[in-house]
């Protein structure tokens, strides 16, 4: 019996099939490339509502400085400037990011998404993504002479952070990320660094928790908290 007709047609159905797997494979990997960038998107939210509460609180201790003072300092005039622009900025990233986790989860509920529209929702997912966590970066990498005394800073992101002059007295930072960040002239008495990385930390004229000056420390507070 001559089978070539049907050994064709099972090897085009083959094909076929190894073409549909490809498929499937590859919707699935952009799947959870998205639901990724879901999780993403969602803990920059969380990132930037903490990063708006430290703004808010350095934005307040500016205008207590001001209000206090005789005379009105045009460097303190310009850094609440500068922290109302960045808590609005962020705030709008808040908005921005809840649309796209919206968009996400559309697409991802819909059956009619085809994967090139899948593949490029990812694509625009993770350069928006990439753009708010520097965005974020820049808007607190100042904090100098920062008030917040009792602050709480559990987990915080301030890496690379200028906190020279805060005060930070009983403020919580335990398990925080302080890699980087300039704490000369900072008060930290009575505060809580408990798990903290102080890798690379700028140590000068500061106030440890446990009261004693960095400089007579060895120019460090990592073995006075």
């Amino acid at each position: 019996v001559d089978t070539s007709e049907y050994e064709d047609k099972i090897a085009e159905l083959e094909e076929m099939l190894e073409a549909q797997n490809q498929t499937i494979a590859q919707r699935d990997a952009t799947i959870d490339g998205l639901e990724d960038g879901m999780s993403d998107a969602t803990q920059m939210i969380q990132d930037h509502a903490e990063g708006i509460a430290i703004l808010e609180a350095y934005r307040d201790s500016l205008w207590s400085q001001l209000e206090n003072s005789n005379n009105t300092s045009s460097e303190r005039i310009l850094q609440l400037e500068s922290a109302n622009a960045s808590i609005a900025s962020m705030q709008s990233q808040i908005a921005s990011l809840e649309s796209l986790r919206d968009s996400l989860s559309v697409m991802l509920n819909s059956s009619n998404s085809t994967i090139s529209e899948l593949e490029e929702l990812l694509t625009a997912a993770n350069a928006s993504i990439l753009q708010w966590q520097q965005t974020a970066e820049d808007n607190r990498a100042n904090l100098s002479y920062a008030f917040l005394r009792y602050a709480d800073l559990t987990l915080a992101d301030l890496s690379g952070a200028d906190l020279s002059y805060a005060d930070l007295t009983l403020a919580d930072l335990s398990g925080a990320d302080l890699s980087g960040a300039d704490l000369s002239d900072a008060y930290l008495r009575g505060a809580d660094l408990t798990g903290v990385d102080l890798s690379n930390v700028l140590w000068s004229n500061t106030i440890c928790p446990d009261g004693t000056n960095s400089d007579d420390n060895g120019y460090t507070c990592e073995n006075n908290l």
